[in-house]
């Protein structure tokens, strides 16, 4: 029994040196990362460079990296190129892919030194961006990766907890531009399941879609306006109010919804008409998009339906009744 006791134990131990503990998180923001008495944080300002420059140029960069943990820590970095994760924005980083990317920015950035820095201490690098002469115009993309690992783990086995966080780089090569947004999806669904052009009730969830056609990214902003079978404005909300970019190659997805946390008790009924136009690009360019929808209550129908039931029968009892009353008079008439 102490022997599988002894086996079970071993085998969890071996579970969280090898799964667990290996994990790396990935910040692309300023946010630090909460400092452990196991592990070590970095801060990174800022978290996103925008440049641009001609083929053949080198331009500079700084970023600064403070290692806000306990101890000291030996930092290192990678660079990788990245996309956007789906249709959500959310940088996906290529490490080691195959695919050849027409947006890479490998190659482009000179190579790093590791060093160290102390508890609180903060170092400004020089980022030096190498744009070839052969160059594609447009937009080219990648992140430099930090990762600290403690100074006294260093030429030393052991597992540790390594935080790595980094900076997105969007580099614009001049030349040939084409900033070009197609709408590939504008629909409202009911509370974000299926798409649809009749319902029952609110909530709402209105959903673009851009795609990117052009070589460079960009950033689409602007409103959605809902209108009611009269042409009044039900309400306007803000579309990509966050400022995010969608790049080339790429679709980005953009979400509202109707709720009563932005319309309150308001009641839909009838015909409504959704507009969006957003603007992006220099020079500024809009693109546009209507649909329109339905909106019937089930609990007002079933009332409409017993009025009318409750309204034949009581007409034509009605009816009856006046026809007997007819009938009676006629025969009154004939007796006298």
């Amino acid at each position: 029994m102490n022997k599988i006791r002894n086996l079970f134990v071993l085998g969890v131990s071996l579970l969280l040196v090898q799964v667990i503990l290996p994990q790396v998180a990935f910040r692309a923001t300023n946010t630090p990362i909460s400092p452990t008495n196991i592990g070590q944080a970095l801060e990174i300002d800022p978290p996103l460079i925008e440049l641009s420059g001609n083929p053949g140029q080198t331009i500079t960069a700084q970023i600064e990296i403070k290692n806000i943990s306990k101890g000291s820590v030996i930092v290192s970095n990678q660079i990788n190129d990245f996309t956007a994760k789906g249709e959500t924005g959310i940088p996906d980083i290529l490490i080691n892919s195959k695919v050849k990317d027409p947006y890479s920015i490998l190659g482009y950035i000179a190579p790093l030194s590791d060093f160290a820095l102390k508890s609180q201490q903060t170092k400004t690098l020089n980022i030096n961006i190498n744009i070839p002469r052969d160059a594609s115009p447009g937009g080219h993309y990648g992140v430099i990766r930090f990762t600290g690992t403690p100074a006294t783990l260093t030429g030393r086995s052991g597992v540790s907890l390594s935080a790595s966080l980094g900076a997105l780089v969007l580099l614009t090569v001049n030349g040939h531009i084409v900033e070009k947004l197609q709408t590939h999806q504008f629909s409202v669904s009911s509370n974000g399941v299926g798409s649809s052009g009749f319902f029952q009730n609110d909530p709402f969830v209105f959903t673009e879609v851009f795609q990117n056609v052009g070589n460079e990214h960009v950033i689409p902003t602007g409103m959605l306006t809902v209108k009611d079978m009269f042409g009044h404005t039900v309400l306007q909300m803000y579309i990509n109010n966050t400022q995010g970019n969608v790049l080339p190659g790429t679709m980005r997805k953009f979400t509202q919804e109707i709720s009563k946390v932005n319309v309150g008790n308001k009641r839909f009924f009838g015909r409504y008409t959704a507009t969006f136009s957003v603007k992006y690009g220099s020079p500024v360019q809009t693109l546009n998009g209507r649909l329109t929808f339905l909106v019937i209550p089930v609990e007002l129908i079933i009332i409409w339906l017993v009025v009318l039931i409750a309204g034949f029968f009581l007409i034509r009892y009605g009816l009856k009744r006046y026809n007997q009353h007819i009938l009676d008079k006629a025969q009154k008439s004939k007796k006298k």
